[in-house]
């Protein structure tokens, strides 16, 4: 029997190179497809993220523009308030080199009281009141937990109820700690409320005469944008200062403060248009105002008293709301891409936004106010 012979020569250096390359074009083929996935991943990723910021703008932010306002028209009849009414339901909070903020209220047209016997000193823990029941005496209107509103010509007290309230008291029980009062808010270098200049006093000074209106409040929003540690920024909702002036600085993230809701932002600028022919826009590239944390103080007599005129007469049509979200694709270096052209937003110029890492999406909205002009 003949051994069968075996070639034991291997592969030469040819075939070798030849599989090689093979291999290499098959890998690079896979890696390839591997980043075009991952890509295609992200970026959907970030049309997902966008499409839902966009969308909790709608049914958060402008829902509540939408509502704003509301009971609180009674502020301007005569037997409530004979001086301008500080506060209709809507408060701008507008920044030029900054995100813009708003404070936003609506009031319950059955909630109705004004202070009793004596006046209201903020601090106090009673408020003595009309009524507490609703407009037919049937039920109460007020109960623990509840916010309202006490408001004066030259200021307004957001409160809250701590204790239960049965038909007929004449009493509400009140968090000696105040939600919100005017002239509050001090977020330095990006919102003012400015509430302070151009009603003369802080809402906590002072008393609340008898007579002053009382209101129950649906909600009390205050929108701010918080500028995150990695230079990102977020959209807050604010529903109790606490009687915090800074609720965005370190450590005032906390559920009764500056809760987060839209990530993302690059920008969010608001204009407010008025129902004159043809109509004014306030915090606008056409304004004459150009001090735009607080009109009132530098921009002069004349454009100050118009625009305090428009929102006392709750002159405004609408709110148009201009969003720039931002979301970064860390596969990318930085200062490679495609710039931006961001355009004008409110009163912030249109400029180009540097190359690099980043992908912006563009809204812009406009809110008609469904309550605001409402006189009961």
């Amino acid at each position: 029997m003949k051994n069968k012979k075996y070639d034991s020569r291997g592969f030469s250096l040819i075939e070798a190179l030849t599989t090689s390359v093979i291999l290499m074009f098959v890998v690079m083929t896979i890696y390839t497809l591997i980043l075009q996935t991952q890509s295609t991943h992200v970026t959907e990723g970030n049309k997902l993220d966008m499409n839902q910021a966009a969308r909790a703008i709608d049914l958060i932010l402008c829902e509540n523009i939408r509502n704003s306002g509301s009971v609180l028209g009674l502020l301007h009849t005569p037997p409530f308030l004979k001086a301008p009414a500080p506060f209709t339901g809507i408060y701008p909070l507008n920044n030029k080199t900054y995100p813009d903020g708003i404070i936003l209220t609506s009031g319950d047209m059955n909630a109705v009281t004004k202070v009793a016997s004596g006046s209201f000193t903020p601090g106090d823990s009673l408020i003595n009141v009309g009524t507490v029941n609703n407009q037919d005496n049937s039920a109460t209107a007020w109960a623990q937990n509840d916010l309202g509103i006490v408001v004066r010509a030259d200021g307004y007290y957001v409160f809250k109820v701590t204790a239960p309230v049965g038909l007929g008291d004449t009493t509400l029980t009140v968090r000696a700690t105040p939600v919100y009062y005017s002239g509050l808010l001090n977020v330095p270098g990006k919102y003012v409320d400015f509430s302070a200049s151009h009603l003369g006093t802080l809402g906590n000074s002072g008393t609340y005469a008898t007579d002053s209106p009382v209101f129950r409040l649906n909600y009390f929003n205050i929108f701010l944008t918080k500028t995150e540690t990695d230079g990102s920024k977020t959209l807050t909702l604010t529903t109790d200062t606490e009687g915090v002036a800074n609720v965005l600085a370190p450590g005032m993230m906390t559920t009764a403060r500056a809760v987060p809701i839209v990530p993302n932002l690059e920008d969010i600028q608001i204009e407010y248009i008025t129902k004159d022919n043809p109509p004014e826009l306030w915090a606008s590239i056409s304004t004459t105002n150009t001090n735009y944390d607080d009109p009132c103080q530098s921009s002069g007599t004349s454009s100050c008293t118009n625009f305090i005129q428009n929102f006392v007469n709750k002159n405004f049509a609408s709110v148009r709301i201009f969003v720039l979200f931002k979301t970064e694709d860390k596969h990318k270096k930085e200062g490679v891409g495609q710039s931006y052209s961001k355009p004008m937003m409110g009163d912030a110029i249109a400029k180009v936004l540097p190359a690099g890492r980043f992908h912006y999406t563009y809204f812009t909205y406009e809110v008609f106010i469904r309550n605001y002009n409402i006189v009961y």
